[in-house]
């Protein structure tokens, strides 16, 4: 069944292309995430659940 369906597969090059706009885009975000001046941020986030309302 794998091989039935993987014989229609012949464009390996797209399938490289998007593995590596995906791992890019995977990357990019990280590096979004753990940047030092959104500390601050998630901070202020974590703390609003314990905040009452209007605070």
């Amino acid at each position: 069944m794998k091989q039935l369906g993987l014989a229609y597969f012949t464009d390996t090059h797209l399938t490289a292309m998007g593995l590596l706009i995906f791992f890019c885009f995977f990357v990019g975000v990280l590096f979004w995430v753990y940047r030092k001046s959104s500390t601050p941020l998630y901070h202020r986030m974590e703390q609003m659940p314990l905040l009452k309302d209007g605070e």
